[in-house]
């Protein structure tokens, strides 16, 4: 339970960036993501990196590898997507990702499993961005408003 909940922690405090355009715009769990919102009218929202997952430390050719494949599953699904990242306060430990409009929940979470993450971002339009861990809630971890376990 103390991984998914020091994962939970760490994805909860980081910093997101979408690329729209040419101009990165931030988002954060918790947060209201009206700007993004506005330049990309979705009804849903999704962030996912196929980076690192935290069974197994992955080298940058893995990780590209992965990222590869998730792209071609966004394409598959003819989502809109576009180029994202998070990192942690700090600017460091940056992964890698996708905001995907209009992705279904269900296939947001085969995705996040597919390529072994513990958490992805999700949330609907107008609505605060969410966390949504992959995991069953740790029974000592304070309840967070934010933070969805699936």
């Amino acid at each position: 339970g103390t991984l998914a909940a020091e994962l939970a922690r760490a994805y909860a405090a980081a910093h997101y960036f979408v690329t729209i355009g040419h101009r990165e715009w931030l988002f954060g769990v918790g947060q209201s993501a009206q700007d993004i919102e506005r330049q990309l009218d979705a009804g849903s929202y999704l962030f996912i990196t196929a980076w690192n997952p935290p069974s197994k430390a992955a080298s940058t050719v893995q990780n590209m590898a992965a990222d590869q494949l998730l792209q071609q599953r966004l394409r598959d699904g003819g989502y809109r997507h576009h180029s994202a990242l998070g990192s942690n306060a700090q600017g460091g430990a940056v992964e890698y990702g996708w905001v995907v409009l209009d992705a279904p929940l269900e296939t947001a979470d085969a995705w996040a499993r597919e390529f072994g993450q513990a958490g992805t971002l999700y949330w609907r339009h107008g609505e605060p961005v969410r966390l949504r861990m992959l995991y069953s809630c740790p029974p000592d971890l304070p309840h967070d408003p934010f933070i969805d376990w699936a």
